[in-house]
């Protein structure tokens, strides 16, 4: 077994790399190899709206060998993103990438790659919803890739941005891990940065990728890089401060779409009040170091850089101790010592001293770390990795909050937490935070120093009081989720919430208030539902950490996935041409009949003209009654009358008629152009016929906002304007036009249309 000194050694010397941010595998090779597929060309486009980065990734590689392969692309993304689109392309067609369930998209990619067509299958992890809860990393199986022929992928996540300290920082992961780093025969990347909060300070971390700066105003920012024969061997990653004079105001950014739920979003840039510093009374700090195999190589290298700064930065008056773990606990000192310089050399020695060896007993080090800190600062260095004692997550957190709790209220420590690894496991480290501390992670790869400077500047100072949000009338919004656990002097406070009807409301939190009218329609911040829906697929996520899974709980999560259009542990992204996708069958629900009447009625009954008699029931909630019914399948489409027999509380009885339509069939829809090739950034005017019980029309095209058709009488169709997004390549893309009816039957046709 080796020694850690020595692995220590191993890490800084290592040069066996691979590329995070987009490596494709041959199938028939463990690593990437340049002589069979290289990175022919790559674009990153990077748009940042008030702390919300938008990243679209568009490679090319080039096969260098004879016959059809299948690739293994793989990538790792920060913990806070989700992705958001993946295509691959068949010659210059788009395959756009479809949200299925996971397991059938699998089976449907195994059925398309037998019939040697084009399809991509993206998921979360290799091996399963329960390891795709704890991985960053995600995998997309790519088939064929032709001999001496290119592949060109796409792919396109979200990410919220860190505010700490008034700064934030973003970094796209370029920078390799475990293979050799790729060279880009072309990298471009493109930089457009908004914000309402004034900028001030921007820097670029890394000399590699020297930007060219457009503007650059306290507003907007806007930069670009060019170069041949790239060797990407750092990240490419940007910081910039926010002037302290647009802090300590409530922000409310508000989205809705016709038909759909609204959504807002307050935020506030929370400033540091003067003569805030890191002193104050003495500290006890203990620090839970993991020297189990799985923290190697990159991992070890930062958990040790957290470690050092962390000693270093302790003051004379302070306290501390270090307790080693994997299998079992070393402890540095029998308690917590004076932490002078000579105790912190003493201790960073007996670390480089250590083996690294073993599994992970997190249950036996936190016991541990509870037993020495005596109500201070417990910090765990750890990719959260349990392979002893208790190893699920929800029991593990379950008894940490326990033991924890049963503490002396002064004797309870603030669990801090540093996770470290593509493969930290997000989930318990999370739920260990939440007794009364915070969690960090970083990525093997990315840069450390903000998110380490930013953790460590925290221990000392207390988290802010009262940052709770309340909204006045409180039945006006519903499913509100914070966006970060803990508030800061210097962070940012946000929160994503849903709304469903049009109302003005005042919106409190700390102390500060805003009134907005939550809007009917409101096309700005387009990424809000997308926030949400991850929001509350985060909370579903750890339900099920906690309690096991259940068939509600992934229901929703594959329901939101699929409307929201994000990977999930339950779905995937699968592209595949659509006539190899199965064909959808429409299946109209139960029938709902829906009755509103006065007050003083207390039953209704109604006489359907198939001879069904059905009582309806009171739905207090919508005052409103309501029964379900199956219409036999003889019917035919069209109007019929229903007979309703209403009865008072004092015995009157009354009869109505009340008409409901039965409607099987889908829309029908026919798409009319005046022509098929278009230029970026050009408008398409769109005519589209459709059955005429259809209720809503709606076209998407790839990369842009979808545009809601309206009858025009003049024209006899549904008109409107689809605009194509300014940046998107040359190709071909489905345009796709959707209607649905006044049953929720839903109808649609798919012209291609060519870019230049």
């Amino acid at each position: 077994m080796r020694y850690f000194a020595c692995a220590i050694g191993l890490i800084f010397g290592a040069s066996c790399l691979c590329g995070d941010a987009g490596v494709l595998v041959p199938g028939d090779r463990q690593q990437p190899d340049p002589s069979v597929l290289s990175l022919q060309e790559m674009s990153i486009d990077i748009l940042i709206d008030d702390g919300m980065a938008r990243v679209r990734v568009r490679q090319v590689f080039a096969s260098h060998v004879q016959g059809v392969m299948e690739g293994l692309y793989t990538f790792a993304l920060p913990d806070r993103a989700s992705v958001s689109d993946f295509a691959v392309w068949d010659d210059v067609t788009r395959i756009p990438g479809v949200i299925l369930e996971r397991k059938r998209a699998g089976e449907i990619y195994e059925q398309a790659k037998n019939q040697s067509v084009d399809p991509g299958l993206l998921q979360a992890g290799e091996r399963g919803a329960d390891e795709a809860r704890r991985s960053s990393t995600f995998t997309a199986k790519i088939v064929p890739i032709p001999g001496y022929g290119t592949k060109r992928l796409e792919m396109e996540y979200y990410e919220p941005l860190p505010v700490e300290n008034l700064e934030s920082f973003f970094a796209v992961p370029l920078r390799p891990d475990a293979y050799h780093g790729q060279t880009a025969g072309k990298l471009s990347i493109q930089l457009e940065v908004h914000s309402s909060h004034p900028m001030r300070g921007f820097e670029q971390v890394g000399k590699l990728y020297s930007l060219t700066v457009r503007q650059k105003t306290a507003a907007v920012l806007q930069a670009s890089f060019e170069g041949t024969n790239v060797s990407m061997n750092e990240d490419f990653a940007i910081r910039f401060g926010l002037d302290p004079a647009g802090a300590n105001r409530l922000r409310v950014a508000t989205h809705r779409d016709a038909g759909e739920p609204g959504f807002f979003q307050p935020s506030v840039l929370l400033g540091v009040p003067p003569g805030e510093s890191a002193g104050g009374p003495p500290r006890t700090v203990v620090a839970l170091f993991d020297v189990s195999l799985s923290m190697q190589w990159e991992k070890l290298e930062r958990s040790f850089t957290a470690l050092d700064k962390l000693l270093r930065g302790l003051r004379p008056q302070d306290r501390f101790n270090l307790l080693l773990f994997n299998s079992e606990v070393t402890r540095f000192a029998a308690s917590p010592v004076t932490a002078d310089a000579a105790a912190v050399e003493k201790a960073l020695a007996f670390v480089r001293a250590s083996r690294l060896r073993g599994g992970t007993n997190l249950q036996r080090a936190l016991s541990a770390g509870l037993d020495q800190t005596g109500g201070g600062y417990l910090v765990l260095l750890s990719d959260g990795g349990a392979t002893k004692g208790i190893v699920q997550d929800g029991k593990l957190a379950a008894w940490y909050a326990g033991e924890w709790s049963r503490l002396a209220a002064a004797k309870r420590p603030h669990t801090y937490i540093f996770g470290v690894g593509d493969d930290a496991n997000l989930p318990l480290l999370k739920m260990l935070a939440r007794q009364d501390g915070l969690l960090e992670t970083v990525r093997s790869t990315e840069p450390i120093d903000f998110k380490l400077n930013s953790f460590l500047s925290k221990i000392g100072r207390r988290p802010l009081a009262g940052m709770v949000l309340s909204a006045d009338p409180a039945a006006s919004v519903t499913m509100v989720y914070p966006l970060q656990d803990v508030h800061f002097a210097g962070s940012e406070a946000s929160w994503i919430g849903e709304y469903l009807n049009p109302q003005p409301v005042t919106f409190s939190a700390g102390g500060m208030t805003a009134r907005v009218g939550l809007p009917a329609l409101d096309a700005e911040h387009p990424q809000l539902p997308r926030t949400w829906g991850r929001a509350r697929v985060d909370a579903l996520l750890e339900k099920i950490e906690r309690e096991g899974e259940d068939s509600a709980s992934i229901d929703e999560i594959i329901r939101l996935s699929r409307k929201y259009k994000f990977v999930t542990p339950y779905t995937s992204f699968l592209a595949v041409p659509r006539a190899l996708l199965r064909p959808r069958v429409i299946r109209p629900g139960d029938p709902v009949l829906r009755v509103r009447t006065d007050e003083s009625i207390i039953s209704v009954t109604a006489l359907f003209p198939f001879g069904l008699v059905k009582p309806l029931r009171f739905l207090k909630g919508e005052d409103i009654w309501q029964t379900r019914f199956l219409a036999p399948a003889e019917m035919n489409d069209g109007a019929y009358p229903v007979r309703l027999i209403l009865r008072d509380r004092n015995g009157h009885v009354y009869k109505e008629s009340k008409n409901f339509i039965i409607a099987s069939h889908p829309p029908v829809v026919r798409v009319r152009l005046e022509k098929s090739r278009f230029h970026a950034g050009e408008t398409i005017r769109l005519k589209v016929s459709a059955s005429a019980m259809t209720r809503t029309v709606s076209a998407r095209i790839y990369g842009a906002s979808p545009a809601i058709l309206r009858w025009d009488q003049q024209a006899g169709a549904n008109t409107g304007d689809l605009v194509i997004p300014a940046h998107l390549p040359a190709g071909r893309y489905p345009l796709t036009v959707t209607a649905e009816d006044i049953a929720h039957n839903i109808g649609s046709q798919e012209v291609q249309i060519e870019v230049q």
